[in-house]
């Protein structure tokens, strides 16, 4: 019995490893890499219109929402991995500075989107 216990606890769950993936890679990729492609990607290099205003703000938020899951995925992945209470105290940690982050940098979006449009004062 001893022996079942003791192998249960060194091993995660099945299907909870993340196959050859680095938690620090998916936080540089997602929260900083995709978001800053997205905006490039989608910025308007000349004097933009409506549409253009439009297209950069839903990039933003589709940014965000992708930096957003991450670390929320990255931070329930940990749990149900039975983690050190230390590890995931400090995905935990991220996972707040960076909603925190992206929620100001939704506000942002917001106010750019409705003053580009006009409608802001």
């Amino acid at each position: 019995m001893s022996q079942t216990s003791a192998r249960n606890d060194t091993r995660p769950m099945p299907g909870t490893r993340m196959r050859g993936y680095s938690s620090g890679l998916l936080l540089l990729l997602e929260v900083l890499v995709v978001p800053a492609a997205l905006s490039l990607i989608s910025n308007s290099w000349s004097a933009p219109d409506a549409e253009a205003y439009v297209r950069m703000a839903f990039a933003q938020v589709a940014g965000s929402v992708i930096a957003i899951g991450t670390v929320v995925l990255l931070v329930a992945q940990r749990i149900v991995r039975r983690s050190r209470i230390q590890n995931i105290a400090a995905f935990v940690f991220i996972a707040v500075a960076v909603i925190l982050w992206k929620a100001t940098n939704l506000q942002r979006t917001s106010d750019f989107l409705l003053n580009g449009l006009g409608v802001g004062s």
